[in-house]
């Protein structure tokens, strides 16, 4: 079992207010951070490859995705309308 340590944290209330709705507070908390911890990593590796990621970059990459989803999802109605 991994070892555990008590914090106490200032958060914004927006999130505070969030986290007094979950079952498990420290559980949520720590699953983002080990989120962010593998973001983090990625980008490193892709840097060490010689790849920048930038948070605009992750945006427009986002947007691309939808719109060809949207774009593949209008296709498959079409199919299933002259089907």
């Amino acid at each position: 079992m991994t070892s555990k340590r008590r914090m106490n944290l200032s958060l914004p209330e927006d999130v505070a207010e969030y986290l007094d709705g979950v079952d498990n507070a420290s559980a949520v908390v720590a699953e983002a951070i080990r989120a962010r911890q593998k973001s983090e990593r990625s980008r490193a590796m892709l840097a060490r490859h010689g790849i920048s990621v930038t948070d605009d970059g992750i945006k427009a990459a986002g947007r691309r995705l939808r719109e060809a989803e949207s774009r593949r999802n209008e296709a498959n109605k079409g199919r299933k309308a002259t089907a």
